[in-house]
């Protein structure tokens, strides 16, 4: 390696590729795609499911299953939330993790059969964890509806499958690092503290009062910031400045984006509380974590836009798939601290408290953010690894637009519909029949949005599976058109 090439790479332009490259990426080819193929087949499932609750809780008495209990609303919601995260977000986050940390730190996967083997146990245990709640059998709460014997499946699959990149971290070869690296590692160790932690004082042994509650609302917080916010960071933080060929703009501020990131996030958890038998003070604490998040948004903000800036990069976002998901993820990324930031607060908060409007931020986190981003890196790193083109430029057109309108008229109905709902709730001369009434045109609009979600969907995996089942050797050189 050239003192060159050492002094280039503090500036956050991830390193060329070398010699050794395909033999990295033969390595993970295999852990790869079951990752991979496991997320997509999730994702089917879970946009199927999303139609059919976007038209159940449109007209209750013509639902589809309004005759079935298996089928009932509330456990096809927590059927769809917990596979759209823990089924899709979490294969398609293995592998992209595992990838980017072997590209950034030139680690081989000798073991892939260990992380093959988590792969299996994940989705075998997420299987198991649907059936019991079709099965009328979860829990009361919010992503740990599974049986609580789930849970320590879970936990091994991840360590098995999820903890490689740490291994790859730790076995750089060089001392040099990229924010990526940072995002990934900080993510693979967040994640399964919390979960266990979860597991122990809401259901294997609940703690008392108002603690189940609070230990319940700092895991979600936790999940959706610190592993799946964490890791698409590290995603848009690699794949900026390798596509564009640029160095990220204001790369300097990256290292205080990572610490205050990891830092306020993980104490955001109490302001979902605002307004509960929760003392004051903890409710305070998530209250200002929330709102010093802007500190890292606003850096990453700088980061991601004044890159996309300079030299035509929005152009050139535009006009490369990878780049247009990554680019429209890093913008919903951006909305979406300015609005926690904003509507973290208590007079906001009291508005939108008991409406759409927490699902609505939920959706611009997971979907229109980290979803996005994974979808742009799947268009960069299966042609690499399947040696093969994408078969279909118009699948792949049709499943940007799709998933972007979807995406966006998903949010919009839940963040606006929320917030007209909250002020008419506040209005004491009006009746909640009448509340319900002007909530029906945002009800039609999440219809439609589940619909172009599911169209999006299945362009993505057709051409995908049409990918891998041609694919041969892995390329040295991949392409991402």
């Amino acid at each position: 390696m050239t003192q060159d090439n050492r002094s280039g790479r503090p500036q956050g332009r991830p390193p060329e590729g070398d010699a050794r490259l395909s033999r990295v990426e033969a390595q993970l080819r295999g852990p790869f795609l079951l990752f991979f193929v496991s997320a997509v087949v999730w994702l089917l499932v879970a946009s199927v499911l999303g139609v059919i609750t976007a038209l159940q809780q449109g007209s209750l008495a013509a639902g589809p299953f309004r005759d079935c209990e298996v089928f009932s609303y509330g456990r096809l919601v927590a059927v769809q939330r917990n596979l759209f995260v823990y089924g899709w977000g979490f294969n398609a986050f293995f592998a992209l993790n595992l990838w980017l940390l072997s590209q950034l730190s030139r680690f081989e996967l000798r073991n892939g059969w260990l992380a093959t083997l988590g792969g299996a146990a994940w989705n075998l245990a997420l299987t198991y964890g649907v059936a019991q709640i079709f099965a009328g059998h979860q829990n009361g709460f919010g992503l740990l509806e599974f049986p609580r014997e789930v849970g320590p499946v879970l936990a091994v699959a991840f360590l098995l499958a999820g903890f490689w990149p740490i291994v790859a971290f730790a076995r750089r070869p060089t001392g040099h690092t990229f924010a990526s690296q940072w995002f990934v590692v900080g993510a693979s160790f967040a994640f399964p503290l919390t979960y266990l932690l979860a597991q122990l004082l809401v259901l294997w042994q609940p703690a008392s009062g108002v603690v189940q509650a609070i230990a319940h609302s700092w895991f979600v917080s936790n999940l959706l910031l610190l592993w799946i916010g964490a890791s698409a960071l590290a995603a848009v933080y690699y794949f900026l400045p390798k596509v564009l060929g640029r160095t990220i703009s204001g790369y300097y501020l990256a290292p205080v984006a990572f610490w205050s990131f990891f830092f306020f996030a993980g104490w955001t958890g109490p302001a979902a509380l605002l307004g509960s038998p929760v003392p004051l003070w903890i409710q305070s604490v998530g209250v200002v974590a929330g709102a010093m998040l802007i500190v890292p948004v606003i850096i990453t903000a700088i980061n991601f836009h004044g890159t996309l800036s300079a030299e035509s990069g929005w152009s050139r976002a535009w006009n490369d798939t990878t780049l247009r998901f990554v680019s429209f993820g890093a913008v919903a990324f951006t909305l979406f601290g300015l609005l926690n930031a904003v509507f973290g607060f208590r007079g906001y908060n009291a508005t939108v408290r008991f409406t759409s409007f927490a699902a609505g931020q939920e959706q611009l986190l997971a979907y229109a953010f980290a979803t996005m981003v994974l979808f742009g890196a799947a268009y960069f790193v299966l042609p690499r690894l399947t040696g093969a083109l994408w078969p279909s430029a118009k699948l792949v057109h049709v499943h940007f637009w799709a998933t972007a309108l979807g995406v966006i008229g998903s949010v919009v109905a839940l963040l606006v519909g929320g917030w007209q709902a909250g002020k008419q709730l506040a209005d004491a001369s009006v009746s909640l029949p009448q509340v319900a009434k002007a909530g029906a045109a945002w009800q039609y609009v999440l219809t439609v949005s589940a619909v172009l979600l599911l169209v999006g969907a299945v362009a993505f995996a057709l051409n995908a599976f049409g990918m891998i089942l041609k694919s041969s050797a892995p390329a040295s050189e991949g392409r991402h058109d």
